[in-house]
């Protein structure tokens, strides 16, 4: 499963209500938020989104949750999607944008590669 792992816990309302939506480009992929969702408990945040790859779109939909002290970003498995690498790129973009929210650095990911410099 695509992951980010941050230190310190996002304001997820603020998030909900700030998080930009692109459109972000990479290579021949783009990628953009249809929108977000506050958990009735504020508790997860689930941003709905576009990727077009290769002229096909696809709908993942991230989760932002905490854990502890920590910011866990994930891909909603609730939702199938194809882990393709502009959707990869997607999450690890959304966990950088988190950090305008109080995201620290990243302390565990299986996508650094993707991580925005």
């Amino acid at each position: 499963m695509p992951h980010v792992i941050c230190a310190g816990r996002v304001d997820l309302e603020a998030a909900w209500q700030g998080l930009g939506t692109g459109p972000w480009r990479w290579g021949t992929a783009v990628a953009r938020v249809e929108g977000c969702y506050l958990g009735a408990d504020a508790r997860t945040l689930l941003v709905a989104a576009v990727v077009v790859e290769y002229g096909r779109p696809l709908h993942p939909v991230v989760v932002v949750t905490h854990r502890g002290e920590e910011t866990a970003v994930h891909l909603w498995p609730v939702v199938a999607v194809e882990r393709t690498e502009a959707v990869k790129r997607l999450v690890a973009h959304v966990a950088k944008e988190l950090e305008a929210f109080g995201a620290g650095a990243v302390t565990t990911t299986n996508l650094a590669a993707y991580l925005p410099g």
